[in-house]
C-alpha cells in the first residue's frame, strides 16, 4: 500500500483521481495472484471503483495482435508446466486458458501461429520438433505492462465489464505446490 500511495504521489494524483482497478487475475503464482486480488479488491471496496479483471495471457498476447495470425501464448508455470492459451489475432479465445507440460503442448495440432510468452524459448526446439508452424515474437517487443490492461478493455469490449468484487477469484490452472505435495503423502 505505501508503494501504490507514493506512485499517486509521484504522479501528482491522489485517491480521488482514480476511476477503475485494472488488474491480471492469472494464471499466476498462488501467493502473487492472491495478494494482487485482494489488494485490488480492497481498493475498488474502500474507493467503490469498477474493477475489471483480465487473463495474464491475454495480456501477454496483447503485443501479437493485429499481425494476421493466431497466438500462442506460453508462460512458465514452473514444475516443469506451461500456462497456454491460444487468441485470433484479435484476441478473440480460440482455446481457453489452460496448463499442460511442454512437450504435451507442443504435440497439439495448432495451425500455424504467432508464438509469445515468458515459456517461448522453451517451447521453441520442442514446436521445431513437431515440424510446428509458428512465428516467435522477438521478446523485447512481448514484456507484458500494466498499461496494456487499458488496451485489453478496448480492444475487448465484451469482456470490459465490472466484476462483481465477492464473486471474483484468482485464475488457477492446478493446485498449489502445498496441495499437490499433501496429496502425494496420502
Amino acid at each position: 500500500m505505501p508503494a501504490i500511495d507514493h506512485a499517486l504521489s509521484f504522479c501528482g494524483a491522489s485517491q480521488n483521481d482514480l476511476k477503475a482497478v485494472y488488474i491480471c487475475n492469472g494464471p499466476g503464482s498462488f501467493t502473487g495472484l492472491r495478494i494482487g486480488l485482494a489488494t485490488a479488491k480492497g481498493i475498488a471496496f474502500g474507493l467503490q471503483l469498477p474493477l475489471y479483471a483480465y487473463s495474464s495471457l491475454q495480456l501477454c498476447a496483447l503485443s501479437a495482435t493485429g499481425l494476421g495470425k493466431n497466438i500462442l501464448c506460453c508462460i512458465d508455470a514452473k514444475m516443469k508446466e506451461v500456462y497456454f492459451a491460444l487468441y485470433s489475432p484479435t484476441l478473440e479465445e480460440i482455446i481457453p486458458p489452460q496448463i499442460l507440460k511442454p512437450e504435451n503442448l507442443a504435440t497439439q495440432e495448432l495451425g500455424e501461429f504467432i508464438l509469445c510468452g515468458s515459456a517461448a524459448l522453451m517451447m521453441q526446439p520442442l514446436l521445431i520438433a513437431q515440424d510446428r508452424h509458428f512465428h516467435p515474437l522477438n521478446n523485447l517487443l512481448n514484456i507484458p505492462n500494466a498499461a496494456g490492461l487499458f488496451a485489453l478493455g478496448e480492444m475487448l469490449p465484451h469482456l470490459h465489464t465490472p466484476q462483481n468484487l465477492a464473486e471474483l477469484e484468482p485464475l488457477y490452472l492446478r493446485e498449489s505446490t502445498a496441495q499437490i505435495k499433501l496429496n502425494s503423502q496420502r
